[in-house]
């Protein structure tokens, strides 16, 4: 399901903002590029989205603003300053000079320092963080819950529609049944009054057949499984947790069961039917791709 959602969070010296954009996908798929100092809280921004999202191509955005505080470490290259120091030390025994060697020079050398900037955020920050993506994601739900109702709303009306024709079908199959089986024992019969004197024909075994063939073409247990589907579908569009991959999953029986029907069916009224159906469900297949 598309959507979008931001917020943001103040911290000392700064403020963070995440976006959240949303596309329509089978799975989760989940991109986060965060900056080097907040890698060490990736899992926990990624299992706070997944709490919450469970299908989609998911983008997360993070900017930051201001200049928040920052922590750094100094390193002295004791062996360089020994070296140093040694190298005085001998200037003055060999200058005949008193005293200590003045070593404030030594501040002057950059190159015995060496400082370095914290890669990692502070707790502070990451918790920042973490109410901002909060908040982006309540926004989300917002959108996509007002999409969802929409969804929902149009979903309905089709498997209202797909529930008709299985209705309309259902009318047909008994009337179509019944002349398949007054069709078949009229060719039998005009068969055997065509046959040469003195041939006989077991009539009982002869209706066994004729029901036998009538009956490849009976649609009722199509029909009655669809009926079954349907009225899940329907149960599905009242659930509450996500019933995307389910509803998906049902609408592939559905079109199993009418594409068997229209397989089965010797009638032109019903095969115009099961067109309808079928365009119903790919309809249908269309619409749940949104739907988490």
């Amino acid at each position: 399901m598309t959507g979008y959602g931001s917020g943001s969070a103040a911290f000392p010296g700064g403020r963070v903002t995440v976006e959240i954009r949303t596309v329509n996908h089978r799975f989760l798929e989940l991109k986060m590029p965060l900056p080097r100092e907040f890698l060490a809280y990736e899992q926990a921004f990624r299992a706070l989205i997944e709490s919450h999202l469970t299908r989609g191509k998911v983008d997360m955005f993070l900017s930051t603003t201001g200049k928040p505080p920052r922590r750094y470490t100094i390193e002295v290259n004791l062996e360089l300053a020994q070296a140093y120091r040694k190298a005085l030390t001998r200037l003055h025994k060999e200058l005949g000079m008193s005293g200590e060697g003045d070593f404030s020079f030594l501040t002057a050398h950059p190159e015995l320092f060496q400082v370095e900037e914290q890669a990692r955020a502070t707790e502070v920050q990451a918790a920042a963080i973490t109410k901002a993506l909060t908040l982006a994601l309540a926004a989300l739900d917002r959108q996509r819950l007002r999409e969802g109702r929409f969804l929902q709303k149009e979903l309905k009306g089709r498997v209202a529609l797909l529930d008709k024709v299985r209705r309309q079908v259902n009318d047909r199959s008994g009337i179509v049944y019944e002349k398949t089986r007054a069709r078949l024992k009229e060719r039998i019969t005009v068969l055997l009054q065509g046959l040469p004197q003195g041939v006989e024909i077991d009539q009982s075994r002869l209706l066994q057949e004729v029901a036998s063939l009538a009956q490849r073409g009976d649609i009722t247990e199509e029909l009655v499984r669809l009926h079954g589907h349907i009225k899940a579908l329907n149960e599905l569009l009242r659930a509450t947790e996500p019933a995307g991959k389910r509803f998906d999953f049902l609408l592939q029986e559905v079109q199993r069961e009418v594409n068997t029907i229209g397989s089965k069916a010797d009638d032109t009224e019903i095969r115009h039917l099961v067109v309808s159906a079928k365009e119903e469900v790919e309809k249908l297949r269309e619409q749940v791709q949104n739907v988490e």
